[in-house]
């Protein structure tokens, strides 16, 4: 049994350590982007790459050469990146729990109101450095240019995303 459970082991980080090769990769190609978006998300990726790594090299290392000390780290390391997932998702649903949007009679799409949000995430928008931020980021984006030559009646019958309607 113990060969059984330290072989699946090793497996599934050899696995995740594969996969880490291309979250660090697509960090890199973020690095050659000059968009604000891409630069923004480009230190998180490269950072959760490495820390899959290195965390799948250890689980690797502890399974395949059975080297307890190195198991014993990675099940604690896991635990806390677990929890800390964990009061992330939870942090997310609360932040953003009463902004999904309402619907708007004779329309396709829905109305968002920044009232709906947490405080947190209201101050967060108003304040003039986040804001510019994200402006340049969905500016860069190009969400809103084909939508330039629509005309009236197009407004009410095509399905519009948030960030459109925010532009308009």
């Amino acid at each position: 049994m113990y060969r059984c459970s330290n072989t699946v082991i090793g497996f599934l980080n050899l696995l995740t350590l594969l996969s880490s090769i291309p979250i660090i990769g697509g960090g890199l190609w973020m690095a050659k982007s000059k968009t604000s978006c891409e630069s923004f998300l480009q230190t998180p990726l490269l950072i959760i790459g490495f820390v899959i790594l290195i965390l799948s090299l250890a689980g690797f290392i502890g399974s395949c050469f059975h080297v307890a000390w190195v198991l014993w780290l990675y099940l604690a390391v896991m635990l806390l990146l677990i929890a800390a997932l964990m009061a992330l998702t939870i942090f997310g649903f609360i932040v953003t729990n009463r902004g999904g949007g309402v619907e708007v009679p004779g329309r396709i799409y829905k109305e968002y109101h920044l009232e709906n949000y947490s405080p947190w995430l209201r101050k967060r928008l108003k304040d003039p450095r986040y804001w510019e931020t994200i402006r340049t980021c969905i500016l860069g984006s190009k969400t809103c240019a084909k939508i330039a030559y629509w005309t009236p009646f197009d407004y009410l019958q095509r399905d519009m995303s948030p960030i459109q309607l925010v532009q308009e």
